[in-house]
């Protein structure tokens, strides 16, 4: 019996994309053209804590430099090798590792 209460198992590439592409204006959304972005968090009720399932393709950005003043960041990279630009420094990272990793 099945727990009404509790939200089911999904496979996150199987989460609905997100609705908006992107909220960043004319040519700043240029550059995260290539992302497919699925928000896993609002399947699950998470108010404080974003979980998104995000695929890119070669070149493209996740996001742009930004900060949370009420969240951390975690970023977990399943393949491929991405670059990230945290503070200043680019960090390299490859797959099942995280930049925090480096």
């Amino acid at each position: 019996m099945t727990d009404p209460k509790r939200a089911p198992a999904i496979q996150a590439a199987d989460g609905p994309p997100r609705s908006t592409k992107t909220i960043y204006p004319g040519s700043f959304a240029a550059r995260v053209a290539g992302r497919d972005k699925r928000p896993l968090g609002v399947l699950f009720a998470l108010t404080n804590f974003g979980v998104n399932h995000t695929r890119l393709a070669p070149g493209a950005m996740s996001a742009l430099r930004h900060a949370h003043a009420r969240q951390d960041e975690l970023i977990y990279v399943l393949e491929g090798t991405p670059a990230s630009d945290v503070v200043y420094l680019e960090i390299s990272t490859s797959p099942m590792s995280s930049p925090c990793d480096a």
